[in-house]
């Protein structure tokens, strides 16, 4: 199934858009009251603002927040792969712009959604671009984390990501050996080898009682680890509470990312 000539991708970011626009199709744009085109040898760009009405329906029927479309025209003598193409600007906008993204090809049902930072996608985004399209996509929506990344910066990309909606938030500093530790030395135990050295509790979750802990051991080594808090205020059984071990606070904050994503990829929100 082959792309249409006239397709809309609509953004909430005017001026980031224009730009990408202008980076991705070198020209001076073609001014009007509310558009601005951007015109090569193979295609004509068009950035359009939304009127109330449609901003409203859009946020109202899909649950995304634009006030921008992005059309594409391909001129009928050229050589260019339209599929191809749309693809190629797609993974740049989703790289470079963190804002609210619907993809309706020539203005039917939409195939692609990001809202919040998540990344939604229907069957038909795969028929037109082929297997593995959303994939790459998605890949080029993730937070990239490396290792010298503190878990202060890892946490400020994951809230410009994800935006309010993010159910983790790092604690200050001065409530990190605070109320969450001692419950944690309770329900371990303090002969148990995480108490070995100075325990710290970085992050934790809103939607549940899952904090990831951190434990500097006096060599120096770091033990990094989710425990999923009981609240029992004793001792637990063998096995409890349930844990997660990671190799780095990086490692931690990786999965997640991930598990969030996953949890809200896999919500049973429709598109069409």
């Amino acid at each position: 199934m082959s792309v249409e000539n006239y397709i809309r991708l609509y953004a909430n970011s005017s001026s980031e858009l224009i730009e990408l626009m202008q980076m991705l199709y070198p020209s001076s744009p073609n001014e009007f009251a509310n558009k601005s085109c951007f015109i090569n040898e193979h295609i004509k760009v068009s950035v359009l603002s939304l009127s109330e009405r449609t901003m409203q329906w859009l946020e109202e029927d899909y649950g995304v927040r634009v006030n921008h479309s992005l059309s594409f025209r391909y001129f009928s003598y050229s050589d260019c792969n339209s599929t191809d193409e749309l693809i190629y600007v797609l993974k740049q906008i989703v790289y470079r712009l963190n804002c609210d993204l619907l993809y309706q090809p020539n203005g039917d049902n939409p195939v692609m959604v990001r809202r919040s930072g998540i990344l939604l996608f229907d069957d038909y985004f795969e028929r037109y671009f082929g297997k593995g399209a959303s994939d790459s996509l998605r890949e080029q929506n993730r937070i990239k984390i490396t290792a010298d990344m503190s878990m202060e910066e890892i946490m400020e990309r994951c809230v410009d990501k994800f935006g309010e909606d993010f159910n983790w938030f790092m604690l200050p500093e001065e409530k990190r050996e605070a109320v969450f530790v001692p419950e944690l030395r309770l329900e371990l135990g303090d002969d148990d080898p995480f108490f070995d050295g100075q325990v710290y509790a970085i992050y934790k979750c809103e939607a549940n009682d899952d904090m990831l802990f951190q434990s500097v051991r006096k060599d120096g080594t770091e033990l990094w680890r989710i425990y999923h808090l009981t609240y029992a205020h004793r001792r637990e059984r063998e096995g409890f509470p349930i844990r997660w071990n990671f190799e780095s606070g990086q490692e931690a904050a990786e999965f997640i990312i991930n598990q969030y994503v996953k949890d809200n990829e896999s919500c049973g929100i429709t598109l069409s």
